[in-house]
């Protein structure tokens, strides 16, 4: 019901190979915090611990530039560390209240809009993974990963020690992957084993290889149910999970550029390019972030269209997301 087309695979490769990063590609994905190493740690993992089901919660300004989801709920931890450590310390961390966490999500935002109606339950994981991380490794990120000797994979790689902090045992990794990408970018620590990062896989990544035709749905029903928004089976969304999954890793081989860059430009076009309104159709972005992480400028077009089955298809552009509710992504 659910398969990849290895042809289209190919040709989201070529295209991707023939982008070229911007030269501040790194620093927009994760900002330099001026705060110390284990503080800047500290952020990201508070930010990947809550990072699931952000969409339409959070919005605001950050230094004059406007971010939303995960981009703003990372920049609201590292200015929380830059104004003062504690608050992102385990020991401030494993009591915070909502109404802290709902303060320090709008505290260093203008025009700020936070709508998690989960905030609650959100507060609950940050106190968990807080008094976890003190248990396990004594408070401090920088000791888990010094116990990885810079490896993601194995028994001791960082994907099995993140696991060891309840809010990152995601079968899929997703969250584990986010914190590690934050890492990568900010080159505060080594990954050795490149070849066995895991692609980040979240409701744009699938939305967008289904759209394209990387991710071929045969059942009518299925296919149906995506277009009309209506919620799927667990074992239907795992499926495009995994499948998403499989095409990012087949893209990372093809193209050999480093997974979490290459999944950065997948999550970016289709949130860019390809949400509600499509750039092959709209000749509009709806936001500028992939174009901001590329060193070239929109032209009017989508930079798939040419071979995208979307494009000629209207019924499969207007393919949607799994509807599901999950804390893991």
């Amino acid at each position: 019901m659910i398969r990849i087309d290895s042809s289209r695979v190919k040709e989201l490769a070529d295209s991707l190979r023939s982008l070229q990063f911007a030269h501040d590609f790194a620093v927009q994905i994760t900002p330099q915090v001026k705060a110390s190493k284990e503080s800047a740690l500290r952020a990201f993992l508070w930010a990947a611990a809550i990072c699931h089901s952000t969409k339409g919660g959070l919005k605001g300004d950050f230094d004059g530039s406007s971010y939303k989801g995960w981009d703003y709920l990372l920049r609201s931890f590292c200015a929380a560390a830059e104004d003062n450590e504690a608050l992102v310390s385990p020991d401030y961390i494993s009591q915070i209240s909502s109404i802290e966490l709902y303060s320090l999500l709008i505290k260093y935002s203008q025009n700020s809009q936070v709508n998690l109606p989960d905030i609650e339950r959100r507060a609950e994981i940050l106190n968990l993974c807080a008094n976890q991380l003190v248990e396990k490794f004594q408070g401090k990120v920088i000791k888990l990963l010094e116990e990885t000797e810079g490896k993601v994979a194995g028994n001791s790689g960082a994907y099995e020690k993140l696991a060891v902090l309840e809010t990152f045992q995601d079968p899929l990794k997703k969250k584990s992957s986010a914190f590690l990408m934050t890492v990568h970018f900010s080159q505060l620590w080594k990954i050795m084993d490149q070849e066995n990062v895991l692609p980040m896989i979240d409701y744009h990544r699938m939305r967008v290889l289904c759209r394209m035709g990387c991710i071929i749905i045969d059942s009518p029903e299925i296919l149906q149910n995506l277009i009309s928004q209506k919620p799927v089976s667990s074992d239907i969304e795992n499926t495009i999970r995994e499948a998403t999954a499989e095409v990012c890793k087949s893209v990372v081989i093809l193209t050999q550029i480093p997974m979490f860059e290459c999944d950065i430009l997948i999550w970016a076009h289709a949130r860019s390019c390809c949400r509600h309104l499509p750039s092959c159709v709209s000749g509009k972005l709806e936001n500028s972030s992939f174009y901001d992480y590329i060193d070239k400028d929109f032209q009017g077009y989508c930079e798939f269209q040419s071979w995208c089955t979307g494009y000629k298809n209207s019924s499969l552009r207007n393919i949607w997301e799994p509807m599901v509710k999950t804390e893991n992504y």
